[in-house]
């Protein structure tokens, strides 16, 4: 417990970036000192968005991100995300369109004032290769 402890002490705090549309957002997760430092950071953001793959839920990064409003206008856009992206949206309702290597999710995702939703995307139909085979 004490380790998991001073592993969140000393995970380098991550700054958050604006888009071009003024939405506050950070990307990340690569490496367990990346994890816990986004994971610190969750709640600052209402939208976290995390991006897996296969049964297995292998976590992806270059992940193309598009969100839109009602009024069907794009409000943040990311191009090469890491497997964990937390947006600040102000409330009300957005259409979420990722793309992993082709591979095309949609999601309709409500947001309230002050509210953290959390949301996983996950490209089932991805090709999972068995590591552990014996060649």
């Amino acid at each position: 417990m004490a380790l998991l402890f001073a592993q969140i002490a000393y995970a380098k705090p991550l700054i958050a970036l604006t888009s071009p549309t003024g939405i506050a957002y950070l990307s990340g997760g690569i490496g367990e000192e990346e994890v816990l430092a986004m994971r610190a950071q969750a709640k600052k953001f209402t939208l976290n968005l995390l991006f897996s793959e296969g049964t297995s839920g292998r976590w992806v990064t270059n992940v193309n991100v598009n969100i839109y409003n009602e009024q069907d206008e794009r409000v943040f856009r990311i191009v090469g995300s890491k497997p964990m992206l937390y947006v600040n949206l102000p409330a009300g309702n957005y259409l979420i369109l990722a793309n992993n290597n082709g591979q095309k999710l949609r999601h309709k995702v409500s947001l309230e004032d002050n509210a953290n939703k959390k949301v996983i995307l996950n490209w089932k139909d991805a090709v999972e290769e068995d590591l552990s085979a014996d060649e």
